[in-house]
C-alpha cells in the first residue's frame, strides 16, 4: 500500500482496461474491432412468445435483442441447461412479476449458488406462469415464491408523476438515467439468514446488502416510491450475487425510449459485475484532538481476479478545511483488508468522510462514514431533561415527549460494533425535520461485545456512545439509553437478577457509561426493555430459573412474610415442610389450575401466587440495586426501566418498581383493543408514565396476505399515539427504519422508513405528532385527577384467573369511558395508600382483595367518598372466605358462578346477564343471607354499593354501562362535556392548568358526527370524525380557542 496524490501507473490502467473490456464482451455489448468467436453468453434472458407479462409493459423480443446483442434468449425448456452452466452469470427476467412456474426449482438453484438476477418491472416472483395447451396463463398473486427468497412483501407506492426522480448520490457514479413508472412497489426483505446469538432480540448476520438506487420523492423532498433497488449477497445462501429489481409498473413507452434503452443497458452492466462490499471504518468513532487518524479498509468482490486500485479518502470536518489523499493498494485475494493512517485533524466537529474506489479512472465505489472529534464541553451543554409531577421537562420546561426509536438504518442492532457517524447525524437530521424531540437507543444484543472478559468495557464502545449523543446533541434530541433487554445478561453468572457476582458485573458494565456521561443534561438510563423473571429460557412469563441463589432468595421472601412454617402450610392449604429443609420453587403446572389435579396438596397455585409476589419484590430489588450505583455516580439523570404490556398483567409490573424510578412505562404493542386500559394500568399518581415503545407490526391473513393494509396500519399509529398523548407524557414510535438486519420477517415491517428508505404512510403521522407535541407541550401542566378511580386487584391476577381479573379492568375502563363519558384512573391494590379522596371508586370483579386492602376502601368511605363493588371479594390474599359484609350488617358469601343466566337489580330495575362457559367454570359471585343482588351500605360518611353478580364479567358492554352510570348519578359525577357519544367513540378530556386538552378516539367501523360543548372552555366541536381515526384538541381555557390539534 502507498499514499500518493498522482494517477495510477499506466500499466495498472492498461490492465484495467483489459478487464473492462472483458465485462462489456461477456454482457453482450459489442465491442469495436472484435472478430474473435462469439462467447458462450454470460447473460441468460428468459423468453417465450406469448409469455405473459404481469404489472409492467409487455417487452418485445426485437427490442430486448437489440440492447443485448450476444445474451441467450432461452425458453423454459432450456432455461435449467442454461443456467446451470458455468459461464452463466447474469438471469434476466423482462415480464415483470411473471416467471416461469415450472423453472421455479432451477432459479431457485442458480441464485442459491450466487448467481445474478436482473427483473424488469413488477413484483419479482410473485406471478408464476404455467402452460396449459401451449398457452400460458398467469396463477393469481402469491408471496410463496419471494418469500422463499427472503423478499417478504411489496407495498405499492405511487407513480412518477408529480414526483422528482433522485438517484442515491453513494451511486452517483452509474449515471442512471431518469424514466417514468405508472406505480412502484417498495420491498420489504429480510436481510439476515440467521441470528448471532441463541436468545430473544438477537441481532442477525449482515448477509445482504441492500441499496436503492432511485428515488421518486415529494416536493418537500419526502421519498415515497423506490423504484430501483439492488441487493448484494455477502454472506450465507445467495452469496456472490446481485439481485437489481426494477419493482415498478412500467409503461408501453417504456421500451422505446433511448433513456429506457440505456437504463437496461446499465444495469445490465452493474448486475453481471455481482456481490461487492467496499467499506471504511475509522478505528475510533470519535478521535481525541491530536489523535492520529487510522482507518481500516474493507473490500469484498465474488468475480474479477484482485487487480490494483486506488481508494480516493476526503475528510471534511465540520469546521475546517477538508484534506483528500490517494492511496495504492494492491489486494492479493478476496475479501481484502487493510488499514492507512492520517495525520491528526486540525478541524472540529462531525468529519465527513468519502472514499471513493477507482479501478483507473473508473470509479467502482463510494462509501461515506464520519468521525466527531471530541468536545466535552460542547456535549454537555445541551439542554436539561427532567421531570415533574406528571410530565417531563426539558429545561425546566413542560414537554410532551414525541420520540422514535433509532440505531442505525445500515446496521441496526450492530450500530455500535459498525458505528457510523455520518450516516447517524444524516438520520437524525432527518427525525429532527420531522418534528421529533427523543430518541431511544440501546443494546438490544451482543453485549459480550461490549465488556471484555476481564470486565473492563472496551473503548470504542465507549467513543461509540460519545458519537452517538454528539449526533443527538447536533440536533436537539433527547436520548433514553437501555442496558439490558428481555433478561439481563449474566455476564458469566447464573441467576440474571440474583446471582451477587451476575448483578455486580452488570453494575461495572453499566457505570463505566455512567460515569463517563453522567454530565450530558439530555440523557436518560433505562435499565432493561420488556423484562421478564427470572428464567431467560421462558421469556414473557414469571418463571423460576431453579439456580440455587433464586432457592435462597424464595426462602428468605417467604421466611419474611410468614411467622413460621406452620403459618406458611396453612396459608397455602399444605402439609408443612421441615425447618431444616428449603421450601420447593414452584413447578410448572403450579401457574395453572391443573396443579389442584395433578400433585395436591404438595403443590398448588397458591404458592405460585406467592413466587408471582416474590418475583415483583426481588426485581424491584434488582432495579433499586443498579439504581443506587447510578445515582452513586453523582448522575442525576433520569433512570426508568421500560416494561410494555406486560407489566400490566404478570410480569415485573411499574407499581411495584415505580417508587424507585423517575418515570413509568408501557409499550402499546399487541393488545389493540384495551390501549388505553394499557397505559392507565402503567400509570402511578404524580409520576409521569411514557409509551415508551408503540407502532405497528404486519399481520397476515392465512394466505399471507396483508390483513390490514397500510390505511388501517396509518390509523393505528394514530390512535395509539393519540391515546398515548391524551393518557401520559408522550409517546416513542418503534422504530424510525424498518430492521431487516434480524432473522424475524414480522420486525422486518415495523417503522416508519422500509429498507428501501421511503415511507410509510406512519412517517406522516408522526410529523403531525411531533408539530403538535411542539405547540401542546408548553401547557401540560397542573392535570386535574379523574374524579373517578378503579382499583385493579392482584390476588386473581397472580392466580389461574389472571384472564378474568384483566378482562374485569379492562371492561371497566371501556364502561366508564367509552359507555358514560367520564375520565377514570386505574389504581393498583399494593398502591391503595395513594387513593386520596376520589368522588367514585370501583372494584371490578375482583373475587378477592388483601386485608389492608379492604380496611383502606372502608376508610375511603367513612371519609365520605362512594365505593362501588362488584361479584364476589369475600376472599383474603390466600383464598381463605372473609365476612366483610357481615361486618356492615349484611352477611354474603362466595358462591360458584354455575349457569349462563343471572339477574342482577339495579335500584328499580333488573338487568339479565348472561355468562359464557369460560365463567361457569372460574368465576364466583355473592350469595347474600337475604337473597338480594344489590346491597346499599351507609358507612360513616359515604356509601358503599354492592352488585353481587360479577358484572363486568357478562356478556357485551351495556350492562356495565348502565350499573356504572346508576353509580355516577350517585356520586354526582357528569361527563366534562355536554353532547351525545357516539357508538364506539372514547371522548377524555383532561383539565390542564391553563387548557383543556380533548383525547377522541373512534374504534367504530362508521364515520361519527360530533356535537359536543366543554364545559370548562365553553369550547364547541362540530366535526364528523372518519371510522378509526383519532383526535387531539388542545383548547385554552381563557379564549376557549383552538391552540393545537392532531389526528384526522
Amino acid at each position: 500500500m502507498r499514499r500518493h496524490s498522482s494517477r495510477v501507473l499506466s500499466g495498472v490502467l492498461l490492465a484495467l482496461a483489459a478487464s473492462m473490456l472483458a465485462t462489456t464482451a461477456l454482457i453482450g455489448i459489442p465491442v469495436r474491432g472484435q472478430t474473435a468467436a462469439k462467447p458462450k453468453p454470460s447473460v441468460v434472458v428468459f423468453w417465450e412468445d406469448g409469455f405473459p407479462a404481469a404489472d409492467t409493459a409487455q417487452p418485445r423480443r426485437e427490442q430486448l435483442a437489440a440492447l443485448l446483442p450476444a445474451a441467450g434468449f432461452t425458453p423454459v425448456a432450456q432455461l435449467g441447461e442454461a443456467l446451470s452452466a458455468n459461464e452463466t452469470r447474469l438471469l434476466v427476467l423482462p415480464f415483470g412479476s411473471a416467471f416461469p412456474e415450472s423453472a421455479w426449482p432451477d432459479i431457485f438453484q442458480f441464485l442459491e449458488r450466487g448467481g445474478n438476477l436482473l427483473v424488469i418491472g413488477g413484483r419479482p416472483f410473485t406471478r408464476a406462469a404455467y402452460q396449459d395447451n401451449n398457452v400460458w396463463h398467469l396463477r393469481a398473486p402469491d408471496q410463496a415464491f419471494a418469500r422463499t427468497l427472503f423478499l417478504n412483501y411489496y407495498a405499492e407506492t405511487p407513480g412518477s408523476d408529480g414526483l422528482h426522480y433522485m438517484p442515491n448520490a453513494q451511486f452517483q457514479f452509474l449515471n442512471l438515467p431518469a424514466f417514468a413508472w405508472k406505480r412502484a412497489w417498495s420491498l420489504t426483505a429480510r436481510l439476515s439468514e440467521e441470528g448471532l446469538y441463541p436468545r430473544q432480540g438477537t441481532a442477525g448476520t449482515l448477509d445482504t446488502r441492500f441499496d436503492t438506487l432511485a428515488w421518486g420523492t415529494s416536493e418537500s423532498g419526502h421519498r415515497l416510491a423506490a423504484p430501483l433497488v439492488e441487493l448484494d449477497h455477502i454472506a450465507n445462501q445467495f452469496a456472490g450475487g446481485r439481485w437489481i429489481l426494477l419493482n415498478a409498473e412500467l409503461a408501453p413507452g417504456f421500451w422505446t425510449g433511448a433513456d429506457s434503452r440505456q437504463l437496461i443497458t446499465l444495469l445490465v452492466q452493474r448486475a453481471v459485475d455481482g456481490a461487492e462490499d467496499f467499506t471504511v471504518q475509522p478505528s475510533w468513532p470519535l478521535f481525541l484532538p491530536g489523535e492520529p487518524l487510522t482507518l481500516a479498509i474493507h473490500w469484498l468482490r465474488f468475480t474479477g481476479s484482485p487487480a490494483p486500485v486506488r481508494v480516493e479518502l476526503n475528510v471534511a470536518p465540520e469546521e475546517g478545511a477538508a484534506s483528500t489523499t490517494n492511496f495504492d493498494i494492491a489486494p492479493g485475494a478476496f475479501p481484502f483488508a487493510t488499514q492507512i493512517s492520517l495525520p491528526p485533524s486540525s478541524g472540529r466537529g462531525l468529519h465527513c468522510v468519502t472514499a471513493k474506489l477507482y479501478e483507473g479512472a473508473m470509479l467502482r465505489a463510494i462509501y461515506r462514514t464520519g468521525f466527531w472529534l471530541r468536545d466535552e464541553a460542547y456535549l454537555n451543554s445541551g439542554p436539561r431533561l427532567g421531570v415533574s409531577g406528571d410530565h417531563f421537562t426539558l429545561d425546566d420546561k413542560p414537554l410532551l415527549v414525541a420520540g422514535t426509536t433509532y440505531m442505525a438504518s445500515d446496521v441496526q442492532r450492530e450500530f455500535f460494533m459498525r458505528p457510523n457517524p455520518w450516516l447517524w447525524d444524516q438520520d437524525m437530521a432527518e427525525i429532527q425535520a420531522a418534528g421529533l424531540n427523543t430518541i431511544r437507543t440501546g443494546w438490544w444484543t451482543a453485549w459480550d461485545q461490549v465488556t471484555k472478559q476481564s470486565g473492563v468495557v472496551r473503548e470504542d464502545m465507549l467513543r461509540a456512545l460519545e458519537a452517538y449523543l454528539m449526533c443527538a446533541r447536533h440536533h436537539g434530541l433527547a436520548v433514553q439509553f437501555t442496558f439490558f433487554a428481555f433478561s439481563p445478561d449474566v455476564l458469566g453468572g447464573e441467576n440474571p437478577y440474583l446471582d451477587p457476582e451476575a448483578v455486580r458485573r452488570q453494575k461495572q458494565l453499566i457505570l463505566a457509561f455512567v460515569e463517563r456521561f453522567r454530565g450530558v443534561p439530555f440523557l436518560a438510563w433505562d435499565l432493561i426493555n420488556e423484562p421478564s423473571f427470572s428464567n431467560p429460557n421462558r421469556l414473557w412469563y414469571t418463571r423460576p430459573n431453579g439456580d440455587h441463589f433464586e432457592l435462597k432468595a424464595w426462602n428468605d421472601w417467604l421466611n419474611a412474610h410468614y411467622a413460621n412454617r406452620g403459618a406458611l402450610a396453612e396459608a397455602w392449604r399444605t402439609v408443612p415442610v421441615p425447618d431444616d429443609q428449603p421450601l420447593p420453587l414452584p413447578t410448572e403446572p403450579e401457574f395453572s389450575a391443573r396443579a389442584a389435579y395433578e400433585d395436591w396438596p404438595a403443590s398448588n397455585s397458591l404458592r405460585a401466587m406467592d413466587y408471582q409476589r416474590f418475583a415483583q419484590d426481588a426485581y424491584r430489588g434488582w432495579v433499586a440495586q443498579l439504581r443506587d450505583a447510578i445515582r452513586a455516580t453523582g448522575s442525576r439523570q433520569l433512570v426508568t426501566a421500560g416494561q410494555d404490556e406486560g407489566g400490566g398483567t404478570d410480569r415485573p409490573s411499574p407499581e411495584y418498581f415505580g417508587d424507585v424510578i423517575d418515570f413509568t412505562t408501557t409499550h402499546t404493542w399487541w393488545m389493540s383493543d384495551t390501549v388505553l386500559w394499557d397505559s392507565l394500568v402503567a400509570t402511578l399518581p404524580g409520576e409521569p408514565m411514557l409509551v415508551q415503545e408503540t407502532g405497528v407490526a404486519q399481520e397476515l391473513t392465512l394466505s399471507g396476505e396483508d390483513r390490514r393494509g397500510p390505511g388501517a396500519d396509518a390509523a393505528l399509529i394514530e390512535r395509539k399515539l393519540a391515546i398515548a398523548a391524551g393518557t401520559g407524557a408522550g409517546a416513542i414510535e418503534w422504530l424510525w427504519n424498518v430492521n431487516s438486519q434480524m432473522p424475524d420477517d414480522r420486525e422486518a415491517t415495523i417503522g416508519a422508513l422500509r429498507v428501501d428508505g421511503t415511507e410509510k404512510a406512519e412517517a406522516e403521522i408522526l410529523r403531525r405528532f411531533g408539530k403538535f407535541a411542539a405547540v401542546a407541550g408548553p401547557h401540560l401542566a397542573g392535570a386535574v385527577a379523574p374524579e373517578v378511580t378503579i382499583l385493579a386487584a392482584k390476588t386473581a391476577q397472580y392466580s389461574p384467573l389472571e384472564n378474568l381479573a384483566l378482562e374485569a379492568q379492562q371492561k371497566a375502563v371501556r364502561a366508564i369511558h367509552y359507555g358514560c363519558g367520564v375520565a377514570a384512573n386505574v389504581l393498583p391494590e399494593n398502591q391503595i395508600a395513594r387513593l386520596g379522596q376520589p368522588k367514585l371508586v370501583i372494584v371490578p370483579s375482583s373475587h378477592a382483595l388483601g386485608d389492608d386492602t379492604w380496611n383502606a376502601l372502608l376508610a375511603y368511605a367513612a371519609s365520605g367518598g362512594t365505593l362501588l363493588l362488584t361479584g364476589s371479594f369475600e376472599r383474603d390474599a390466600h383464598w381463605n372466605a372473609t365476612n366483610r359484609l357481615a361486618a356492615l350488617g349484611s352477611p354474603a358469601a362466595p358462591v360458584p358462578l354455575l349457569l349462563r343466566t343471572a339477574s342482577q337489580q339495579l335500584g328499580g330495575n333488573t338487568v339479565t346477564l348472561s355468562f359464557g362457559f369460560d365463567k361457569q367454570e372460574e368465576a364466583e359471585a355473592l350469595h347474600f343471607a337475604n337473597g338480594a343482588t344489590f346491597q346499599t351500605f351507609r358507612h360513616g360518611k359515604g356509601r358503599i354499593f354492592v352488585a353481587a353478580e360479577p358484572v363486568e364479567l357478562a356478556d357485551g358492554l351495556s350492562p356495565t354501562v348502565e350499573l356504572y352510570a346508576w353509580a355516577l348519578a350517585q356520586a354526582g359525577i357528569k361527563p366534562l362535556f355536554e353532547g351525545a357519544i357516539p357508538p364506539g367513540l372514547l371522548i377524555r378530556p383532561v383539565v390542564l392548568a391553563d387548557s383543556v386538552l380533548y383525547l377522541i378516539v373512534s374504534e367504530s367501523a362508521d364515520d361519527a358526527p360530533l356535537d359536543l360543548h366543554d364545559r370548562t372552555t365553553k369550547a364547541a366541536i362540530h366535526l364528523t370524525l372518519p371510522a378509526g381515526r383519532a383526535l387531539l384538541l388542545l383548547f385554552s381555557k381563557n379564549s376557549g380557542q383552538l391552540l393545537a390539534n392532531f389526528g384526522e
